[in-house]
């Protein structure tokens, strides 16, 4: 594991995510970290390391805050649909984020940028520390959180009211990261 700083972060980022998705981080504030992960859903708390965020909605725009943002419906309940996954896992899910289905086949030129684009997932988890836990959306981790998640199914536990989302939530003793995409139609 590697030690992250702002640029890298930054460069990491940009490279795995873009128009339409969502990449922000809050401080962990309360025992139960859904509450924390909630609030960085709706863009209610600052990074605590002052790092940027990503959350950019179709067309370029800002994602807004609150009750209209991607995650203006979600509840604590929503959270039960979420299943922990290993780290390695987690990097694979944040690979597919781009692609419109969230599938390695929807990512141009895949087989030749593997490396580089788990490379970036790596250093962006990174930033978690050893100890981190990550979760998922993704049905697959359900009963498997080891498994190979470029190769899992197509079924997602929705998040928003967009046709599919897809996610990992980055936990660490201090801070929890959201990390999205979004299928629009």
């Amino acid at each position: 594991m590697t030690r992250i700083d702002e640029a890298s972060w930054t460069l990491s980022l940009r490279a795995l995510f873009g128009e339409g998705m969502f990449a922000a981080v809050g401080a962990r504030r309360h025992d139960d970290w859904r509450c924390d992960a909630l609030d960085v859903m709706r863009l209610a708390t600052a990074d605590p390391r002052g790092w940027p965020w990503l959350v950019s909605a179709p067309g370029g725009a800002p994602y807004p805050p609150g009750p209209n943002g991607p995650f203006g419906t979600v509840t604590p309940i929503h959270f039960n649909g979420v299943f922990p996954v290993s780290r390695r896992g987690a990097e694979q899910i944040m690979v597919t984020l781009q692609a419109e289905w969230f599938q390695t086949d929807g990512i141009p030129n895949f087989s030749a940028r593997e490396a580089e684009l788990t490379s970036h997932a790596r250093k962006v988890l990174d930033r978690f520390g050893e100890d981190s836990l990550f979760f998922t959306n993704a049905v697959s981790a359900r009963n498997k959180p080891h498994a190979d998640m470029f190769s899992r199914e197509g079924a997602y536990e929705g998040f928003t009211e967009h046709v599919m989302d897809c996610g990992v939530i980055a936990l660490s003793a201090t801070e929890v990261g959201a990390f999205w995409g979004f299928t629009i139609d």
